[in-house]
């Protein structure tokens, strides 16, 4: 089994795009040598990968599977070369980070320990709160900046928004749910299904509104605060939910499978990114460590 590091990457963006064309335009190459790419990759892998529908492509289960390490291994050997190249820093100084709930859970404990290790000489706290509370702390100046849901935080002049991930929101049914076997979902095939909310981040007033503006809303048979809750339940075909790729992990505590898909009339994204106070200079230590967490946040979203 042999595959070039190039192959992934042309698999990654496949597998994004869904879409050969679109594919092959990003990674600067032919359709046909995209389609020779993945031919070649799924030879090496003896799998088949996606298959092929009127209007792009659709990842087959060993697909989904196989682009989960892929992006691993792209994200690793980004990791080693980044390794190499970026010493510890020795400034000194104290930063303070506010977090929202959903990146609190996902994304500090995948950086925290790197921060940490690149920054040894600096104190670095992280505060967890919900979005209001998180930009009152800032524009009192009670934080350096915030990591939050950029797409949830409504318009402020007092306020500066950068995104790091448009991270999108799909499907999730537990493998051999029988809206799998359609080749399109839309969002009217869910409505009279059981939905599982997520209560974090002010989700349910978007998704809700999404819903609304699509004329319908959903059959919410179950709401609660934990991931890990609506992981399980969506396993055990309890029900479905629409939850970002940055929150995806195939399997639940149970070992039981979780599928996603992409629903063809439903295309919202959650945005990740920094807010920072508008006319404010940050500290040159703020500074810093935010430049060097939006590398890695958005190596991370790379990887989802």
């Amino acid at each position: 089994m042999r595959f070039t590091l190039r192959q992934l990457e042309f698999f990654i963006a496949l597998a994004q795009t869904q879409q050969i064309s679109k594919a092959a335009s990003q990674c600067n190459i032919s359709q046909s040598s995209m389609t020779v790419a993945m031919r070649n990759l799924e030879s090496a892998l003896n799998n088949q990968l996606f298959i092929r529908l009127p209007k792009g492509i659709q990842l087959t289960s060993a697909g989904e599977r196989f682009a989960h390490y892929a992006r691993k291994i792209i994200n690793d050997s980004q990791i080693a070369i980044d390794d190499l190249l970026y010493q510890p820093q020795l400034e000194k100084g104290t930063v303070n980070i506010g977090i929202a709930k959903t990146l609190s859970a996902y994304l500090l404990p995948a950086i925290i320990l790197e921060v940490e290790q690149h920054f040894p000489l600096m104190t670095i706290n992280f505060i967890e709160a919900n979005p209001q509370v998180l930009t009152e702390s800032l524009k009192r100046q009670e934080t350096d900046f915030s990591l939050l849901l950029t797409s949830n935080i409504p318009p402020d002049s007092a306020l500066n928004t950068e995104i790091f991930i448009r991270s999108p929101r799909r499907l999730w049914a537990a493998q051999g749910h029988p809206l799998l076997n359609q080749s399109v979902i839309h969002l009217a095939d869910i409505e009279n299904l059981p939905f599982l909310l997520l209560d974090t981040d002010e989700y349910p007033d978007v998704i809700t509104e999404h819903w609304r503006s699509q004329g319908g809303r959903p059959n919410i048979s179950f709401t609660t605060t934990s991931f890990e809750t609506v992981r399980s339940l969506v396993a055990k075909g309890k029900g479905v939910t629409i939850l970002s790729d940055l929150v995806y992990r195939p399997w639940s505590l149970e070992g039981l499978r979780v599928m996603r898909r992409s629903i063809a009339d439903s295309t919202t994204y959650m945005d990740v990114g920094a807010v920072t106070l508008n006319h404010s200079s940050m500290t040159e230590a703020a500074t810093t460590v935010l430049n060097y967490l939006r590398r890695a946040i958005t190596r991370l979203g790379d990887e989802s």
